[in-house]
């Protein structure tokens, strides 16, 4: 794991247990706890690498589009 200045790395330890030979069941399992602890999503985010200025020009453009989502939803709500 690569230590940010900005960010605190914490070592998790991920572990499934292979009950009666159903290695897909644990597999299931296994991509449930990558997803839930974000393991998956931050390795898509380091595949290519992002300027400071790009990630925060996307999270701009995500949190705009989520606000304008909001405003439509309640102003369909409230009638107008």
């Amino acid at each position: 794991m690569m230590i940010n200045k900005k960010e605190k790395v914490i070592s998790r330890h991920l572990e499934v247990e292979v009950r009666g030979d159903d290695v897909m069941k644990a597999w299931r399992k296994l991509k449930k706890k990558l997803m839930n602890n974000r393991v998956l999503e931050e390795v898509k985010e380091r595949r290519y690498y992002q300027k400071p200025s790009e990630i925060k020009r996307e999270t701009n453009k995500r949190l705009r589009r989520q606000a304008l989502r909001l405003k439509r939803k309640q102003e369909l709500k409230e009638g107008f």
